[in-house]
């Protein structure tokens, strides 16, 4: 069995999309959770309408890492997957990844082909982050020239989206996870509250010795970042230079850490900036 879990947070309108494809095109056993991070946001009408549903209210924002973790500790299936409030199912994928996990068994985390609401390729794969290229994300070089070699490199932009293969990780709009696994290498560290948190958790996989697995003939539609589409600029800002400076002190140590926050000054006066350039 498969357990799908999504955490809602400002999405009531594509979480009912979401429900209604999932449950129009997968049949099977499996169980879903909704966790609702938003407490303004009434699913009253989801709860009566989706009854084998279990609906999760939090007392207060808890990201999406700990969000999920409530979830995942209820949690029955041989598989989580984590499946963002955007996702639009256009067929079986849950069962087809079922399939594929049990038929790979070396793979800790399977992700798929995302695609954009018009059907095009979505890029959905990266290499792990290194101190090099999160300072040239923050100090906002990429917006100055194009194709800067290290950020292409961690966003895989050669990277073919034809061929199932391991790779570093997958995103996690989809993000299929041995039973296993969670029980060797822990919960998703809900110290991140949004972003990089399905990266750390690649690692680690990774670490322990297992594959992270693209598979191209899975596919489902992306909307990509509802949530913090309604998110001010700054805000979200914020909360990634926290991300960045989390994974860049578990996985890269506390020299560059301590870099990552001497510089953050400079981090946070880029982004204002570039806040303001964006409502222009």
């Amino acid at each position: 069995m498969i357990s799908v879990i999504t955490v809602n947070y400002k999405t009531a309108d594509y979480l009912c999309i979401m429900l209604e494809s999932l449950f129009k095109n997968n049949k099977g056993n499996f169980e879903v959770f909704v966790v609702n991070n938003d407490t303004e946001d009434n699913l009253d009408l989801l709860v009566s309408k989706y009854s084998k549903v279990k609906f999760i209210n939090t007392e207060k924002n808890l990201g999406f890492a700990g969000a999920c973790n409530i979830a995942i500790k209820k949690a029955k299936g041989d598989y989580v997957l984590l499946v963002n409030p955007d996702i639009v199912f256009i067929d079986d994928a849950i069962n087809q990844i079922e399939i594929k996990m049990n038929e790979n068994l070396s793979v800790g985390v399977g992700g798929v082909s995302l695609k954009n609401i018009d059907g095009s390729q979505q890029k959905c794969v990266w290499r792990f982050p290194t101190p090099l290229n999160q300072l040239l994300l923050l100090l906002k070089i990429h917006h100055i020239k194009k194709n800067i070699r290290p950020i292409s490199r961690w966003r895989f932009d050669d990277f073919d989206y034809t061929k199932t293969q391991s790779v570093d990780q997958v995103m996690g709009a989809f993000f299929c996870i041995r039973r296993t696994i969670l029980e060797e290498v822990g919960l998703l560290d809900d110290k991140y509250f949004i972003w990089y948190e399905e990266v750390d958790f690649c690692k680690r996989v990774k670490n322990a010795g297992y594959e992270i697995k693209y598979f191209s003939d899975i596919s489902a539609l992306h909307k990509k970042g509802s949530s913090f589409d309604r998110v001010g600029t700054l805000t979200k800002q914020n909360i990634l230079r926290k991300s960045i400076r989390r994974y860049i002190k578990k996985h890269h140590g506390n020299i560059f850490w301590i870099m990552f926050i001497l510089l953050d000054p400079v981090f946070f006066v880029l982004s204002f900036i570039a806040s303001i350039v964006k409502r222009v």
